[in-house]
């Protein structure tokens, strides 16, 4: 009931500001010659604001006398109006006024508005924000007051890194922004894409400095490590691969602690090194999965095209990867799955072991959908595959394995009481209620144990691009 006087009594307010009558408080905002007088009642911002609370303590002929030469008329107007109405203008045409907007809110201790403008920006501003992400970032990103603006923009940067590393704007980022960056762990770049960025930050930080690091003296070496020493340790040299390592980090080495050069040579050299110990985990860039990474996709699209010895990168993946059918949170029993994926043409599915990180699937290049054939529900193609991943964080311990010549005729096997199955023993055979179980005759052994159960799977739809 009151609040249908609201709007009225919000009115009367902003009146109070419209008229200037009884003001006690002059705020002069802008920088000479285009200063603006802002008036207004003390009575009002000490409501509103702990900031004029502890501010508003002498006056001067009557009034209280506030500069604020770094904000401009317009936008400390809007927020003072705020302050009566509760009314905020947020059609900025600029990200340095928005910037400017937010920083005077959160000065003024409007822990409120300071988060509502952030929630308007993401749900109202996505085109703006993107085209400004680097800008926005540069400003706030060591503010956790900011924090859901940024964590949006760092999203953003993170998904399309050319934002981040375009040349004029990436060369003159600070070393902080740069670590702040390079922290993350779903930058969708190539690890040596990174590495290149960074060696040419460093130069432009030092142009003095030889462009041929062979030529660099032992200043030349001191200068540089001094530039990269804490951004160096975030790069994942386990993704990258050894003749990249060898043509664009080799001739740079003399950057690389001591400890981290033995490691990486190990790595590459000794067949059974499967980690460096001192360099972070991979990236792990956004996908649609519970269960794997964007770098599975692209071994995946590897294995479809039967390329085993050379794998794609996240950035060239020439399929995408739809998400149809995930078993908890769509439903863990073959009606289910089959609703769901059945008539979708090319799916693989993804299941991972319960209580450990290992992690099994197959290709059916064909469809789910149970049809009898000759008296019998098997779809024959040599394209299918069945594969297992040991340790699913660990991409050298993946085994992936094609149907046998004579027995291509059973590499799918659609059944309505069944989730998806591959092969005639029974390969790979989703049961119900999470139970597996594997007997090679179809596919040669991929090291499967015989019963097992899955706590999830999912089905991707594959589509060529």
């Amino acid at each position: 009931m009151e609040s249908k006087f609201w709007p009225e009594l919000m009115n009367g307010l902003e009146q109070l500001f419209e008229k200037k009558e009884n003001y006690d408080v002059i705020i002069q905002a802008g920088e000479e010659p285009n200063v603006q007088e802002i008036y207004a009642h003390s009575i009002i911002l000490c409501c509103q604001s702990n900031y004029f609370r502890s501010n508003l303590k002498e006056k001067k002929d009557g009034k209280f006398i506030f500069k604020k030469s770094n904000i401009p008329p317009k936008i400390l107007e809007n927020i003072i109006r705020f302050l009566y109405c509760g009314k905020i203008n947020l059609s900025l045409e600029s990200a340095s006024d928005i910037l400017t907007l937010l920083t005077t809110t959160n000065e003024f201790e409007l822990h409120s508005l300071v988060k509502y403008i952030q929630e308007f920006l993401i749900d109202n501003q996505k085109e703006f924000i993107k085209n400004n992400a680097m800008k926005f970032l540069e400003n706030i990103f060591q503010s956790e007051t900011f924090e859901l603006l940024r964590n949006y923009c760092l999203e953003i940067i993170c998904d399309t890194p050319e934002l981040l590393f375009e040349e004029h704007t990436f060369l003159k980022l600070s070393s902080q922004m740069i670590e702040f960056i390079l922290k993350q762990e779903n930058i969708t770049s190539d690890e040596i894409g990174i590495w290149n960025n960074l060696i040419k930050w460093a130069y432009a930080q030092n142009p003095n400095i030889d462009q041929d690091p062979s030529n660099w003296t032992n200043d030349d070496i001191e200068v540089m490590k001094r530039t990269t020493h804490r951004l160096i340790p975030l790069i994942r040299f386990q993704d990258i691969s050894s003749d990249d390592y060898y043509e664009k980090v080799f001739p740079y080495e003399e950057l690389l602690p001591k400890k981290l050069k033995g490691e990486i040579m190990q790595f590459y050299l000794v067949s059974n090194a499967t980690k460096i110990i001192s360099s972070l985990p991979s990236r792990r860039s956004k996908c649609d999965s519970v269960i794997i990474t964007k770098q599975h996709f692209a071994i995946f699209a590897s294995w479809i095209e039967k390329k085993n010895d050379s794998y794609y990168n996240e950035k060239n993946i020439p399929y995408s990867f739809n998400l149809l059918y995930r078993a908890s949170r769509d439903g863990n029993t073959a009606a289910a799955f089959h609703n769901i994926c059945d008539n979708k043409g090319s799916t693989i599915v993804i299941a991972k072991i319960t209580n450990s990180e290992q992690i099994i699937g197959g290709y059916n290049p064909l469809d789910w959908k149970p049809i009898l054939n000759n008296d019998n529900y098997y779809k024959p193609t040599n394209d299918s595959f069945i594969f297992s991943f040991a340790d699913r964080n660990n991409f050298q311990t993946a085994k992936v394995s094609y149907p046998k010549e004579d027995q291509q005729q059973y590499s799918i096997l659609g059944m309505s009481d069944y989730g998806p199955i591959f092969g005639d023993g029974n390969d790979l055979w989703c049961k119900n209620n999470g139970a597996w179980s594997c007997n090679p005759r179809t596919y040669y052994s991929i090291d499967l144990p015989r019963n097992f159960n899955a706590n999830d799977y999912e089905v991707f739809q594959v589509v060529k691009n």
